[in-house]
């Protein structure tokens, strides 16, 4: 697979990557439910980790370098006495040494360079350096490929990460390498950073390993968030990254140091993450091709420090929402109803934490959820009547009545203020709150 045709599937109908849209697509798995997709085994994290290679030392197959020299044809003759010797017709030409060919001897001093131990990484030449013109050359050693070119110099990529990139068909699908092997910030993973270049652009991508993973491909705007985020805090790349099935994104899949789902979508909508009990929701509803669309936001802080949410494309014009809290786990919201619960100050408002997603009345007229509120809270949704909360002790007597099916039908208003206290209009009748007995009364409209 080429980097270049992966991010041009994405872009086929992604203005926001502003690539070309004529490159093939490539094969799509099924996205797991969870990020554990990889068979590697199981090890601890730890603040360091071994490179990627575990290759033995092989024997060293070892070339001849032949200087060769040429000696005169024949000694000058010595003058006849009494003669003068003749000058010769023309003078001979200094000796020239042709000028080096570019990146002449720079594999070979870099492999001179390596210490003992690093040597044994990479192991001992196993073929000749090719030589594919001025700008690039490369030599395969035992465990490792070392490339050169005039804007890298010497990088060598080995071990698990070298079989995954020649998995992707080396430089000819990801490109030359740009780095040696490095570590995460925090050493829980090994990488390589790679560019693949054309008449078109660049397209730069890495292959991340670590023993808890293996070694997995990211593209360039998915492995940028992915550092924005903090590699070794967000998690161990999972999967590759791939195409959603409609073409319009591209993921990759991660498992969280806890041990957790969590993945970052790079789609029209731009670029965000999605983890643990969250991703869990989004999942079970149908990822991207369900009712809550793509991941719009980061996972953020719910502002009161206990609950998590994230924001979703939705429908397109109505954004939707997952929340999430220790007490009630995680809910999702969408359309009319979720634009009322922000508009009404989400968890820190009057209605607090979802304890229902979504879910249609038995009458298949309305949709509503629950909420923890003061007392039990609830927004209820018709076409006709639109969306409006109840709570406290006008919801109480409402659901004593039978809810919608009751005489009163559904909310027409929110609760407001009336001069006795609190009231809610249905669409056949009220409920009243009053201030000075404490009194819930219900009537019939008129």
């Amino acid at each position: 697979m080429n980097v270049k045709r992966l991010v041009a599937a994405v872009a086929a109908t992604t203005a926001v990557l502003g690539l070309a849209a004529t490159a093939p697509a490539i094969a799509q798995p099924e996205e797991p439910t969870t990020a554990a997709t990889t068979t590697a085994p199981e090890a601890p994290a730890t603040s360091e980790e071994a490179p990627s290679d575990a290759s033995g030392a092989a024997e060293r197959a070892t070339t001849a370098e032949e200087t060769a020299t040429s000696e005169p044809a024949t000694t000058p003759a010595e003058p006849t006495p009494g003669t003068t010797a003749a000058e010769p017709a023309t003078s001979s030409a200094e000796p020239t040494t042709a000028a080096a060919a570019p990146g002449d001897g720079e594999i070979q001093r870099r492999y001179d360079s390596l210490t003992p131990a690093m040597r044994t990484e990479v192991g001992n030449p196993v073929g000749a350096e090719v030589v594919a013109g001025d700008a690039l050359r490369w030599q395969d050693f035992t465990n490792a490929r070392f490339y050169w070119t005039p804007d890298t110099g010497v990088t060598i990529v080995q071990g698990q990460i070298f079989q995954r990139y020649l998995d992707f068909g080396a430089h000819e699908g990801l490109g030359v390498p740009v780095t040696d092997e490095l570590s995460s910030a925090g050493g829980t993973s090994r990488y390589s950073d790679f560019v693949f270049r054309d008449a078109t652009g660049e397209y730069p991508s890495t292959i991340y390993w670590s023993t808890r993973t293996g070694a997995h491909l990211v593209v360039e705007a998915l492995r940028d968030h992915y550092r924005a985020l903090g590699e070794d805090r967000f998690g161990y790349v999972a999967t590759d990254s791939y195409p959603t099935p409609d073409e319009r994104a591209a993921y990759n899949h991660f498992v969280t140091p806890q041990g957790h789902g969590a993945s970052i979508y790079w789609s029209e909508f731009g670029i965000a993450s999605v983890k643990g009990a969250i991703r869990d929701k989004w999942a079970a509803t149908g990822w991207e091709r369900g009712p809550l669309g793509y991941p719009i936001s980061d996972e953020l802080d719910a502002g009161d420090g206990v609950g998590k949410y994230n924001e979703f494309s939705g429908d397109g014009q109505l954004l939707a929402g997952i929340v999430w809290s220790p007490q009630n786990g995680a809910h999702s919201l969408q359309g009319v109803i979720a634009q009322r619960y922000v508009e009404l100050g989400g968890p820190t408002g009057i209605l607090g934490y979802p304890t229902t997603d979504e879910l249609g009345t038995p009458d298949g007229r309305g949709r509503y959820n629950h909420f923890t509120g003061t007392g039990g809270a609830s927004i209820y949704w018709t076409s006709q009547t639109g969306a409006h909360e109840v709570y406290g002790g006008i919801r109480v007597r409402w659901s004593q009545l039978g809810w919608e099916r009751s005489y009163l039908g559904y909310p027409m208003t929110g609760e407001h203020d009336i001069p006795q206290g609190r009231a809610s209009e249905f669409e056949h009748g009220f409920v009243e709150w009053h201030r000075d007995t404490g009194a819930v009364v219900d009537f019939p409209k008129n």
